[in-house]
């Protein structure tokens, strides 16, 4: 999913499509999102690799 973002530097209607999971990023650039922002879904995270008992010890 996308979201709308603008920026204070730039002209209106210059606004940008950024992939949801980036929205934050985008604005500590000091981005804002245009309209509501959408839901986002509480997903779990891939797990990290499995370990073998040998190298647990």
């Amino acid at each position: 999913m996308t979201v709308r973002m603008k920026h204070s530097g730039l002209p209106d209607g210059q606004d940008i499509d950024v992939a949801d999971i980036s929205v934050a990023a985008y604005e500590r650039m000091g981005w804002t999102v245009v309209g509501d922002r959408p839901a986002t879904e509480n997903t779990a995270g891939a797990k990290g690799r499995r370990q073998t008992p040998k190298e647990n010890n």
